[in-house]
């Protein structure tokens, strides 16, 4: 409708803000997502702190777990293994040297011969003890072969020593499948003390 030319004039009162026009695209209560998200580049942390941060946190865990971990006491090698055949099983003599190599006495608690057959198939067997040992050797001239005291139970090796000795073990197994195998382990179990593995091919 056309305005009216005679119409009275609306003047704003001194003092009273004019209304302004809103502007284009602007809905009442959306607020533009430019708004928002122009200017995460100066809100996001800075990429060089974080990363030297990160290597510090790593440093100090590398730091911590090497000093940490326990650490080898004893030191040793397996320098003989015999056999002798008993009806189908196989009677094992092992000697081995051994090396106490810190400060303090080292006492053995378990031993075992772990023996991985060319099959796949996984035995193991405790120690003979020392006495039944010495009779094995006996009945067995092969076994003879290893000249060494017997390394036993509650055995108790000194501070800093070397000490030579022998075990002897009994599988369900012919020579010629010991013969075969893939794998022998010896494991000596010390007490309040890693495990020291010793291999033999």
């Amino acid at each position: 409708m056309p305005e009216d030319p005679n119409a009275p004039q609306q003047t704003p009162t001194p003092g009273q803000p004019q209304a302004s026009a809103p502007a284009p695209g602007y809905t009442p209560g959306h607020v533009p997502i430019t708004e928002e998200f122009d200017r995460a580049k100066w809100t996001l942390p800075p990429v060089v702190p974080v990363v030297i941060a990160a290597a510090v946190v790593a440093i100090v865990i590398a730091v911590v777990a090497f000093s940490t971990r326990q650490k080898p006491v004893m030191s040793g090698t397996i320098t003989k293994v015999v056999t002798a055949d008993q009806q189908g099983n196989t009677m094992v003599a092992v000697q081995v040297k051994l090396n106490n190599v810190v400060d303090k006495q080292l006492w053995v608690k378990n031993i075992d011969l772990n023996l991985e057959t060319a099959d796949g198939k996984k035995l193991t067997d405790h120690a003979a003890p020392s006495g039944d040992a010495e009779r094995y050797l006996k009945a067995f001239p092969s076994l003879q072969q290893v000249s060494a005291d017997p390394l036993r139970e509650e055995l108790k090796i000194p501070p800093h020593t070397a000490y030579s000795g022998m075990a002897v073990f009994s599988f369900p197994v012919d020579q010629k499948a010991f013969e075969a195998r893939k794998s022998l382990t010896l494991q000596i179990q010390l007490y309040d003390q890693p495990t020291l593995v010793l291999k033999n091919p």
